[in-house]
This record gives C-alpha cells, structure tokens and sequence, in this order.
C-alpha cells in the first residue's frame, strides 16, 4: 500500500492554507492547524465506522462530483484552495451521511479538545469533509481498497485523535495503547541496531 493517507492528506495542508482559515476565523495558527488535522482523522474514522453501508462511498463520490467545491491536488499545495463560505454549507450533506446525529457533538469535540470556537470547529470539520472525499474522487479510490486502507491504518490515524473524540466514536482506550507500544517497540529495536 501507498504512504499512509492521512499523511498524505495532511501534506497539502500548507501554512498559506493554515494561515488564511486562522484570519478568517480569529484563531491561533498552531490551534487551527490541530483542527483540521483532528478533523481529517474523525472523517477517517468515520468512514471506517460506515463501512457497512454499501451505498455510503458512491453518495458521497456523487455529492462531490456534483459540488461547487474545487480541489486541484496536482497543483502546488499553497495554491490548492480558493476559500470562500460555499464548504460551510456543501459540508452538511456529507457529515449527515458519515456521522447522522453525531455531527453536532463532535463537532462541539472537537471545539472543546482543541480549544478553538464552536464555529470554527464546525466550519473545519465541513471543509475536512468536502477536502477528504475530494481528495479520493481526486484519486479514483474505489470503496474496496479505501476500506483496506483505513483498517491497514486505523490504530495509527486513531492515535492522533484526542480521546474525547475516539470515545465518542466508539474507539478504546485499549486499541490506542496497544499501538503506542508497538511504535515504541519498533523504535526501540530500531535505536538498538543503530547503536
């Protein structure tokens, strides 16, 4: 499989990015940066969580296809989004779909973990969302091979997540721990060879 998505998604979040949502919505670059971050992650998770819908992933494709939001990811990263209030809106369909009446709460999560506004956690985890499915219609990522890919990484994007938001999609504490110490295993090992 290819380097881990959410990496991948993570790596064309770019200051220029960071620093226009922080002006628009007065907040700390570093704290915005931490939501959208966390917001890539529960839509992640998300998904996995639905994966059990089989008509779940050609909605949202469709959604996508047909959404006045635009994403060029074969252009530079600092370039790839024209901000405007559209993905306020465009993002309700498709949080609806993956979360159903959990939206708000996670939304409000992520607000309190993070520590940004309640409307700015819910205007990123719209654009997050609108980003994501994007960036797999962008990618041809068919339903099968999405779902190997996030339950491949699951515990490694869980990881990231604040424990408020794992608990409030059903994630233990347990299943975080035992890749915690997996990584460090590996990474002891890793430093024992090299001396």
């Amino acid at each position: 499989m290819v380097a881990y998505l959410h990496n991948q998604l993570r790596g064309f979040i770019s200051p220029f990015l960071v620093s226009k949502l922080s002006r628009e919505y007065n907040e700390s670059e570093v704290l915005m940066k931490k939501s959208i971050e966390t917001s890539i992650s529960t839509i992640l998770i998300g998904l996995n969580n639905k994966f059990d819908d089989k008509n779940l992933y050609d909605e949202l494709m469709e959604y996508i296809a047909n959404s006045e939001f635009y994403l060029d990811f074969k252009i530079e990263a600092t370039k790839i989004v024209v901000i405007n209030s559209s993905f306020n809106k465009e993002g309700f369909k498709p949080l609806n779909l993956i979360f159903s009446n959990k939206k708000e709460r996670i939304s409000e999560m992520i607000s309190n973990e993070i520590g940004v506004k309640s409307e700015t956690a819910s205007a990123i985890l719209n654009f997050s969302v609108m980003f994501v499915c994007s960036y797999l219609k962008n990618q041809n990522q068919n339903f099968k091979s999405l779902q190997l890919l996030i339950n491949e990484q699951k515990r490694m994007i869980m990881s990231t997540m604040p424990e408020g938001i794992r608990l409030l999609l059903g994630v233990s504490t347990v299943e975080i721990v035992q890749e915690k110490s997996k990584r460090n295993f590996a990474s002891n090992i890793y430093s024992f060879f090299l001396g």
